[in-house]
């Protein structure tokens, strides 16, 4: 055998071979990577700021929690108000009041979490059973550094051969369930907009696309959405005692530093999960169309094999189960696609030597097993 014909094959880039799609992978690594960063960039509000943050009365309202004047977040900062929703309350005004930044790590945390609960589920249920079908026919296995898996494929192809056929049918289970972890994936990300948007008020919904709408216009002009959702300055009302040992009672302004980082996180998180809900739910149309056409998964199988097993193709799509063709593609995405298709071959081979030697009546039955 040549070691020329290395050279004819097409090296993909992969990590080890996986059912995961890159839709499922955007859940669970990056997403999960993108909350767990946020979490703890929103726990440096400590360092964030001013060094009045920590000061009394700052670290006081930052606990007890602090309000903004609605009737004031139209008017024009630096003239009319101070600030964004800070001045002086009138009778009749409505407030609103913030407290959930202090809860904000703990809730990215639990979301970030939510995220990787899909993989981790899949995981136990799957137990490395698609690492030991493929076994070193993976791209990186197969086109790694050490050149016995080349040269032993066709053991390997016999092996993987013999458990297809032995198993038709039989990963109904397996395949169900990774439908149902990419079920998971969609409903997380849905949820976790609508949580974030109970969370912020009724605010996250539509926050990115007012403060890309406002992003345009003079700063002296708009309202910043981002300054209405996560307010920088804030009032809050701190009682002490005064000189004579009365209560007092004072209105004060107090710096939210977190809200520094928080106002760019949740942007941030609202460009994320709108694009990766469309994409999940984009890929959960595309699941469900393979579930119910059949023709469709025969289209899509013929397009990862060479052109050269296009019958073979058909023969095994004859009989082929939904499980069955799962798994069959997913081969096709971790094997490199000679291999796959030469894969194909053996299958189709041993499915024809099976139905030869089948016996078709109780003669012949009785005949075979006297032979064996």
């Amino acid at each position: 055998m040549s070691l020329s014909s290395l050279g004819k094959i097409k090296v993909k880039i992969d990590v080890k071979p996986v059912v995961e799609n890159i839709v499922f992978r955007l859940h669970y690594r990056y997403t999960y990577f993108a909350f767990m960063t946020a979490t703890l960039l929103s726990s440096l509000y400590g360092i964030v700021g001013s060094g009045s943050f920590g000061d009394v009365v700052n670290s006081y309202c930052f606990i007890m929690g602090t309000f903004t004047v609605d009737r004031l977040h139209g008017l024009q900062t630096g003239r009319q108000v101070p600030h964004p929703g800070v001045g002086p309350a009138e009778a009749g005004d409505s407030v609103t009041y913030h407290a959930y930044y202090q809860w904000v790590p703990f809730i990215l945390f639990v979301q970030g979490v939510m995220f990787y609960v899909p993989h981790w589920l899949w995981k136990r249920w799957e137990g490395g059973l698609f690492k030991q079908i493929i076994q070193d026919l993976s791209v990186t296995k197969y086109l790694g550094s050490d050149l016995k898996n080349y040269f032993n494929r066709k053991q390997m192809i016999d092996t993987l051969v013999k458990y297809i056929t032995r198993t038709m049918n039989g990963h109904r289970m397996w395949a169900y369930r990774f439908f149902f972890c990419e079920l998971l994936n969609l409903l997380v990300v849905v949820a976790t907009l609508f949580f974030t948007d109970w969370f912020l008020g009724g605010e996250f919904l539509t926050y990115g696309a007012n403060v890309f709408a406002v992003a345009s216009l003079d700063p002296e002009d708009r309202t910043d959405p981002m300054t209405y959702v996560f307010p920088r300055m804030a009032k809050c009302t701190f009682r002490s005692f005064g000189a004579s040992g009365t209560i007092q009672v004072r209105d004060v302004m107090c710096l939210i530093a977190t809200n520094i980082i928080n106002e760019k996180i949740y942007l941030f998180l609202w460009v994320w999960l709108v694009l990766l809900t469309a994409l999940t739910a984009l890929w959960m149309l595309y699941r469900l169309l393979t579930i119910l056409l059949p023709p469709l998964r025969h289209h899509i199988l013929k397009i990862r094999a060479s052109p050269s097993v296009r019958r073979e193709v058909e023969l095994i799509m004859h009989r082929a189960s939904l499980s069955d063709w799962f798994i069959l593609v997913n081969l096709s995405r971790n094997m490199e696609q000679s291999v796959f298709s030469e894969f194909l071959r053996a299958f189709v081979a041993e499915e024809s030597h099976t139905s030869s030697t089948s016996p078709t009546s109780d003669y012949d039955y009785e005949k075979a097993s006297l032979k064996s």
